[in-house]
């Protein structure tokens, strides 16, 4: 296996973190994030005349704040409630006849099964607290996570073998697992990030002390274009492969991603490039061609 090599992180803004992308065998992304600050601790906001409270209690035990189904506990009614969102429609009966300007509809879901307070409920003012915050880091992982790269499969031309002084043609199979743009996206209980990538350029290591550096995946090689030149990806070999051992040149091609993973809220990126070589080396023959005058 052809070692992969080091990525390094450009954070996009002053507040976002700082850490180490690895390559993985599986060519999905692993990525290790610090995000500056803590999202541990604190009391989360409340509405109307009610505090909300670190911990949650029913019938003297303690239970969770937030579920991702019931929204916010409030010790005070011991129910849940979630914002409904979207909104519904103005016609909604949730409304009451009232203005929806004026309020918001949430879910009510009460641990006590004698009240009849449940369902969709108008509130003029927030009846317990928001979600609680995102962990950015971790909706990161996931939307990156959704990114599988495919590693190049490598072709040349004239194939298994080249002469010196002719062009050579280098390329690899394309499609958006191979060169992108591929997208994902994880949502949270109020954000989201939604992971992008690209290709942004191929490097070519042609083993003989050289590279070559390509804006893409190249131009598949045709009988009928003769001996012209790629257009966009192509190279020269000056001397022979004949001192190796095995008389044969072995190519590798890396193609270097552009990542970024980008918040809904505040719209920053964390973008970094990531290389991913393909999986085996291409064997080239490289011949010297004599002139006889």
């Amino acid at each position: 296996m052809i070692g992969m090599l080091a990525a390094t992180i450009t954070p996009a803004a002053a507040d976002e973190p700082g850490g180490t992308v690895n390559p993985c065998a599986t060519r999905d992304i692993c990525i290790i994030v610090h995000e500056p600050g803590s999202t541990a601790g604190g009391t989360p906001g409340g509405g109307g005349s009610e505090t909300v409270a670190d911990k949650c209690y029913w019938d003297h035990a303690e239970i969770a704040c937030w579920d991702d189904q019931l929204g916010w506990f409030s010790n005070a009614t011991g129910c849940y409630y979630k914002l409904e969102k979207p909104k519904p429609p103005a016609d909604d009966r949730a409304w009451g006849g009232r203005d929806p300007a004026t309020g918001e509809i949430y879910q009510v879901s009460c641990r006590d099964s004698s009240t009849s307070v449940r369902g969709p409920q108008f509130f003029d003012k927030a009846p317990a607290g928001p979600p609680p915050v995102d962990d950015v880091v971790q909706l990161r992982r996931e939307a990156l996570e959704k990114l599988h790269l495919v590693p190049p499969a490598m072709h040349a031309a004239p194939a298994g073998s080249a002469v010196t002084g002719a062009p050579l043609w280098l390329w690899y199979d394309r499609s958006p697992a191979s060169v992108g743009p591929l997208t994902g996206t994880a949502k949270g209980n109020v954000i989201s990030v939604t992971a992008t990538a690209e290709v942004r350029e191929v490097i070519w290591d042609m083993d003989d002390g050289h590279t070559v550096s390509c804006p893409g995946a190249g131009t598949p090689y045709q009988a009928d274009q003769g001996r012209t030149e790629s257009p966009d990806c192509k190279y020269v070999y000056r001397s022979s492969s004949a001192h190796r051992a095995d008389g044969k040149l072995y190519l590798v091609a890396t193609a270097i991603w552009r990542i970024s993973a980008t918040r809904s809220d505040s719209k920053s990126s964390l973008v970094f490039d990531y290389p991913v070589p393909a999986a085996a080396p291409l064997p080239l023959r490289v011949a010297e061609v004599q002139l006889l005058n």
